[in-house]
């Protein structure tokens, strides 16, 4: 239909590579995207609130109590202002929230409980070894500590990610494998390039700040990432030793020669200072880890 110029076809999914998908099946064609978003706090908060309007409580020890909706009869709704915003407008959390609610939690503990949940589900999801996925849990870890530290509906900057050690190698790849797994989403400019990137829902937010405030694991997983990059950086020493070597070992120094040795020079007293540096740190970190549980 589309290629007979007979009508506009939509597809609706929540699969962030569907372009992929539709690429193969129409080679050459450009296709628009529209990225649907989150209702507003004010739209979720009424959402609850009608569906708690279903509720059916028990009034018939205060017959006044008839003259008041279901919601009205609840003292702690007005939690639900301060609530919404961390739990964002996906009906899906809103579906949690509501059956907790209707439990007889207030929204704060119901919140709570989801966040705690949430961050369950992240550790076990992203921050655990797996041959099935795309990325190490160190590099996980890094965009879920940047974006555990923004202020909420802010964003990190996409290609300053990309210089980060941990995505040297790959990075864009792992990125949109975050993607595809919904831990992060990336946010595209009026052009089509990628720009940001967010948590992959609202309530993941507050799922970021409870697990770096996890003593154990954020020295578990830093202390893997700070072993990586002294490995890392010892490599570069032993390269750079290699090479100055080779040039000493000429019979003659050219003037020529004595940029590159001092170069070189410079950058293995910078690796040396980091490698230093990254062992003090892991020494504090070994020193927690024997003694937090």
């Amino acid at each position: 239909m589309t290629t007979a110029n007979i009508a506009h076809v939509i597809f609706l999914t929540t699969d962030v590579s569907s372009n992929k998908s539709l690429s193969r099946a129409l080679p050459g064609r450009v296709f628009r995207q529209i990225a649907l978003s989150d209702c507003s706090p004010e739209v979720a908060k009424k959402y609850v609130i009608s569906h708690l309007e279903n509720d059916v409580l028990d009034v018939a020890a205060d017959p006044e109590m008839k003259k008041l909706t279901p919601h009205e009869r609840r003292k702690d709704l007005e939690e639900l202002d301060d609530c919404i915003g961390a739990l964002g407008g996906r009906l899906t959390e809103l579906g949690y929230l509501i059956r907790r609610m209707k439990t007889g939690e207030s929204p704060k503990k119901a919140i709570n409980e989801i966040i705690k949940q949430s961050a369950s589900e992240i550790l076990k999801m992203y921050l655990t070894t797996s041959e099935d996925n795309k990325w190490t849990p160190e590099q996980a870890w890094i965009l879920i500590k940047a974006l555990g530290a923004i202020k909420e509906g802010g964003m990190l900057r996409y290609n300053e990610v990309l210089l980060d050690d941990a995505f040297k190698s790959g990075g864009e790849g792992v990125i949109q494998a975050l993607e595809q797994a919904e831990l992060i989403s990336i946010i595209s400019s009026s052009n089509g390039r990628p720009e940001g990137i967010k948590p992959g829902r609202p309530v993941y937010q507050p799922a970021f700040q409870r697990l770096t405030e996890d003593k154990v694991l954020k020295s578990k997983i830093e202390l893997s990432i700070l072993n990586s990059l002294i490995k890392s950086a010892s490599a570069d020493i032993d390269k750079y030793e290699g090479e100055l070597k080779l040039l000493g070992d000429l019979p003659k120094q050219p003037n020529e020669v004595m940029n590159r040795v001092r170069w070189l020079l410079a950058k293995l007293q910078a690796s040396q200072a980091k490698v230093e540096q990254w062992e003090k740190e892991t020494g504090l970190m070994k020193k927690l880890l024997q003694q937090e549980y």
